[in-house]
């Protein structure tokens, strides 16, 4: 509708006080924020909505308020305030189209519709970039998550260990994956360590995982033992025929490392 990109141009810096007023009084995080600050933020919020009224298709109102309100949660700041930052750009405009069309209320009408319309939009954004921010914390929270649960230590020259704590799943299981190589790489380790006594289940899935991971670790020259394996997990192994052929069982993390100790011909002695 050119006849409100044309009110907007028009009306710019009338509705810029109006929306400032509004934010500094009803948002309590902007209520202190400088003038100068505050107006650039106005302003960028309405040239994207005037942008939009004249190419539609591009959607820059509803593209600014995702980057804003991704911003915002970023910075802890609440949903509803930037809900009312949006609200208080919406009503400057209402107010300063009553101001001029009081006389004309079809056209008022009209042009309200159109308003509303767009802060939809605007609302529709805002909420996308909350949950853009939302997924991308989770993801990192899982990601360190995951590095705590499965951290790798060198315990001796060319000798490392993989604890896993807790269940596995294929996107898991792929971390681990890439974390094992680039140790093995960066210690030139000659054995890596399996410890799977944190791991509740062993199903084929995780048999699978852990073939992969040895057979990984051999192209890289590193022999893989795996530790941990209580009675119960041993029997799952059997009743579900998994086939561990290629990796080197031993009972607990210390019959490991005397194992990975002797490949390298050492041996812990009593003194």
């Amino acid at each position: 509708m050119s006849d409100l990109a044309a009110f907007y141009t028009k009306h710019f810096d009338e509705i810029i006080d109006s929306t400032i007023e509004l934010i500094q009084a009803n948002v309590v995080e902007y209520s202190k924020m400088a003038r100068d600050e505050l107006k650039k933020r106005a302003v960028a919020a309405i040239d994207a909505l005037i942008r939009d009224l004249r190419q539609p298709d591009v959607h820059a109102y509803q593209q600014h308020m995702r980057a804003i309100s991704y911003e915002r949660f970023r910075q802890n700041i609440p949903l509803n305030s930037v809900q009312q930052v949006l609200r208080s750009i919406n009503q400057a405009t209402a107010n300063t189209f009553r101001k001029y069309y009081a006389e004309d209320p079809t056209l008022l009408l009209e042009m309200v519709e159109r308003l509303h319309e767009l802060t939809e939009e605007g609302m529709m954004g805002m909420f996308n970039g909350y949950e853009d921010a939302q997924i991308e914390i989770i993801s990192n929270q899982e990601s360190a998550l995951a590095e705590v649960s499965s951290p790798i230590v060198p315990v001796y020259g060319g000798i490392l260990v993989l604890p896993l704590i807790g269940s596995v799943d294929s996107r898991r299981a792929g971390q681990i994956m890439e974390a094992l190589l680039e140790a093995i790489n960066t210690y030139s380790a000659d054995v890596v360590i399996l410890d799977i006594t944190g791991v509740p289940v062993i199903d084929t899935g995780v048999a699978n995982y852990l073939l992969q991971a040895a057979r990984a670790a051999r192209l890289l020259g590193s022999t893989v033992v795996l530790v941990g394996i209580g009675a119960e997990i041993a029997q799952t192994i059997v009743q579900l025929g998994i086939d561990l052929t290629g990796i080197v069982t031993r009972a607990n993390l210390q019959a490991g490392v005397e194992y990975a100790l002797e490949l390298q011909g050492l041996a812990i002695r009593p003194r």
